[in-house]
């Protein structure tokens, strides 16, 4: 029986890929700092001001890192969905309420295997935490930010898959079957692997199944992939205690020490 032609539009992959490149692009734009006003409402991200502003442990906390911040200076800073990044140096000091992005992170430090940006996590209250790294170019080439659409397409279609594959027969085998069916290049291939080698080694590393790692979360770092935003992708029904229990889990299967949360 052929398809309604309403669930022919809801399944058609590409036209998913379109629609995150699009949400991607509408989440740059709205992520540029906005023009102050002196009426101006107190907005989610601009509570994290008075940490720079005001005494906080933030700056005895970069400076064990060796990195110097005035006191009472707002450094340069953007906007995200999850929180504020401000640019300290050749640093980045994010921002986040998310549990679960603060974590991974200080796990992605703690595997000292693991090619990561990140440098250290600083929790501090109401649900706020610090995460330190180095700064990472997001202007990763065309092909790397296109294999990394395509790799999220493998995310959607296979949503119960634990964590990338690090066999180069069985990445090589996804990348085909997603480009053929996305109506990709194959010449992206080796691309593809590329991103999936990083996502592999995050979650057995970490436990963590990146879903939210596409073009405008791609970026490198010392000559190597890199994710400089470690949260999940959060949908409506997002609970970040299930997310971590799920990472849990995967942490026993993986034989990975028990984690402690932060």
């Amino acid at each position: 029986m052929e398809k309604p032609l309403f669930k022919k539009w809801f399944n058609n992959q590409d036209l998913k890929r379109k629609i995150r490149q699009i949400a991607g692009i509408l989440q740059n734009l709205i992520a540029l700092p906005p023009k102050p006003t002196t009426n101006e409402s107190m907005k989610a991200h601009d509570i994290t001001e008075r940490f720079w502003l005001q005494p906080s442990p933030i700056h005895d906390w970069l400076r064990s890192h060796g990195i110097e911040a005035a006191p009472g200076v707002l450094p340069r800073y953007r906007d995200g969905g999850a929180g504020r990044a401000y640019f300290v140096g050749e640093y980045v000091v994010k921002f986040s309420a998310n549990q679960v992005e603060a974590n991974v992170a200080l796990m992605s430090v703690k595997d000292k295997t693991l090619h990561t940006p990140i440098i250290d996590v600083l929790p501090l209250n109401n649900g706020i935490y610090a995460i330190l790294q180095h700064y990472v170019d997001m202007n990763a080439s065309k092909d790397i930010k296109d294999a990394a659409d395509f790799v999220t397409a493998i995310v959607d279609e296979y949503p119960d898959m634990e964590g990338f594959p690090i066999d180069p027969t069985e990445q090589e085998r996804l990348a085909r079957e997603a480009l053929r069916d996305n109506g990709g290049d194959e010449r992206l291939i080796p691309y593809m692997m590329t991103v999936m080698t990083a996502l592999a080694k995050l979650y057995n590393a970490t436990g963590f199944k990146h879903d939210d790692a596409g073009p405008t979360n791609v970026g490198m770092h010392r000559g190597s992939v890199a994710f400089p935003d470690l949260g999940p992708n959060q949908t409506s029904d997002f609970d970040p205690d299930e997310a971590m229990t799920k990472i849990a889990q995967n942490r026993q299967k993986l034989n990975l020490p028990p984690w402690e949360k932060i």
